[in-house]
């Protein structure tokens, strides 16, 4: 699976091209040659999140990964208000669905496929270990509610807004936010608590979370909103500076905003 996903992603060029401009442009020091490697790596990684997403079993999945600061997980939800897990497209994201193996009660925002037997085998696959999905198209209500009910819900943080998103700087470039994680957590008090499944030297996958965030002293006001989401975006922008290869590479991150291909 892993060479044929090689062979087929970055042999024939899928997304390659989008992949290779958007990582020479966040870093322009970098060789070709160095762009070259980032990216293998990047598919070979992809290959093998098919792989545990679809091929590996719960209990392989959550044997062969470890978890570091659960505590900050554990210290957020104590505040008993639920909490947000601020997330990207690093490592193997997908992961996060064995995470009720070991106590945290996780739900997940997710986006409706056109493919209607594939969205309803790719959700039954999510479900199954305990995380329960939350249709984006139900918007606010549904979040609110879980989170009531002490939940930590996953928010991608690196999807693109769109036009109406908040613009702010991400990896030195205008990038569109959704305004959603800032508002919840200054309106209701809600901590944001940063985590990754990140994929090691050994190719296992290790969870790690940081200390929560929460803004007690902010009103929950357009202007705020940038303070909060800066926060995050400066974690998520030193992993991916550390481990470029594990970022999502492929996704047109900026599009809207700043136009990476001209």
């Amino acid at each position: 699976l892993i060479g044929l996903f090689l062979a087929v992603g970055y042999g024939l060029g899928i997304r390659k091209k989008v992949a290779m401009q958007q990582l020479g442009r966040v870093y322009p020091e970098l060789k070709q040659s160095q762009k070259k490697q980032i990216l293998k790596r990047l598919y070979r990684s992809m290959a093998l999140t098919i792989q545990e997403v679809y091929l590996c079993s719960d209990e392989q999945l959550f044997s062969s990964s470890r978890i570091t600061g659960k505590q900050y997980v554990e210290e957020a939800l104590a505040l008993g208000r639920g909490a947000i897990l601020a997330t990207a497209h690093f490592g193997n994201w997908e992961a996060a669905r064995v995470l009720p193996k070991a106590g945290i009660p996780l739900s997940v925002i997710t986006k409706t496929q056109r493919n209607k037997r594939f969205d309803a085998y790719t959700k039954a696959i999510r479900e199954r270990c305990g995380v329960r999905t939350i249709d984006m198209s139900r918007g606010l209500r549904d979040i609110v509610h879980q989170l009531s009910e002490g939940r930590i819900i996953a928010i991608l943080m690196d999807q693109n807004a769109g036009k109406n998103g908040l613009i702010l700087d991400f990896l030195g470039y205008p990038a569109s936010h959704w305004k959603g994680v800032a508002k919840l957590s200054l309106r209701y008090q809600i901590p944001i608590v940063p985590g990754f499944a990140r994929r090691e030297a050994d190719d296992s996958l290790v969870f790690e979370f940081m200390p929560f965030i929460l803004t007690k002293d902010l009103e929950d006001k357009e202007d705020n909103y940038p303070l909060v989401l800066q926060q995050v975006n400066a974690i998520i922008e030193q992993y991916i500076g550390r481990w470029p290869e594990q970022w999502f590479w492929v996704h047109k991150r900026w599009k809207h905003c700043y136009d990476m291909f001209s």
